[in-house]
């Protein structure tokens, strides 16, 4: 029965202890070892927590430009050895950023931990989910961490990212920290209106936006169309994250 109970608490309401047991270790090496390129941990030196989530090696890249988990780097190597590749910029090291190191890792290695449980049942990996084919390509990546084609459709796409699969389960890691910017922008969406989206702006917007490989935008002929179908999917969307974050707060007593 502790056996049963261990599993069920080693998961819940979204939180996965065992992605957090890795970023204790990862935040520790990193502590230590702040002067170099590259930290690699052979996940044998942490065997109790291999067990859990078997990662072979866990490698690190400071890389000034974006902090995040690289599904095409990672995975079975042809060793047949599962590597996990993070890049961390080091303005959050050194604690620049309005978020802090230790809910980064925990954000990023859910992202590999929700790979790892798709590459270990013979699936693809992220990359290849239905959500990625529609809207989460490098393009749609690249817009959302650059400056330009700032406007009302690249907001739109913005909230899309924020509810999708593939993020909100990193995201709830977060709320479970104590970061509550998440949960404000969760019901930002939620009580948005989609209306005030429709102004002239937005079809130069959608013009300069539609010229990326952003699949989904390609189901629509104007921007209006766009914007009124956008508003009922993501309310709808917006809810049920809403729903899995008040259960979190509820179970873990945040």
């Amino acid at each position: 029965m502790k056996n049963i109970i261990r599993k069920i608490l080693r998961e819940s309401a979204g939180i996965s202890f065992d992605v957090r047991e890795w970023s204790d270790i990862v935040y520790n090496e990193i502590v230590k070892n702040q002067d170099t390129d590259r930290i690699i941990i052979d996940g044998y030196d942490h065997y109790e927590t291999y067990e859990k989530f078997p990662i072979d090696y866990l490698v690190i890249d400071f890389y000034e430009q974006i902090s995040g988990y690289d599904p095409d780097k990672s995975g079975y190597d042809d060793d047949g050895y599962y590597v996990v590749l993070l890049y961390i910029q080091p303005t959050i090291v050194k604690g620049l950023r309005n978020y802090d190191l230790k809910t980064t890792l925990n954000h990023e290695l859910k992202h590999a931990y929700q790979d790892y449980k798709r590459l270990s049942k013979g699936h693809g990996n992220i990359d290849t989910t239905k959500e990625s084919k529609e809207f989460y390509t490098p393009d749609f990546i690249g817009l959302l961490n650059s400056g330009d084609n700032n406007g009302p459709i690249k907001t739109i796409l913005s909230y899309y990212y924020y509810l999708s699969n593939l993020e909100r389960d990193a995201y709830l890691e977060n709320v479970y920290d104590g970061n509550t910017e998440y949960e404000k922008q969760i019901r930002d969406i939620l009580n948005k209106d989609f209306d005030q989206f429709n102004t002239p702006s937005s079809h130069k917007n959608w013009d300069d936006i539609t010229k990326l490989d952003i699949p989904l935008l390609n189901k629509f002929k104007t921007p209006n169309d766009f914007i009124t179908y956008s508003g009922g999917r993501l309310k709808s969307e917006a809810n049920k994250v809403l729903k899995k974050i008040n259960k979190l707060k509820y179970i873990h007593k945040i």
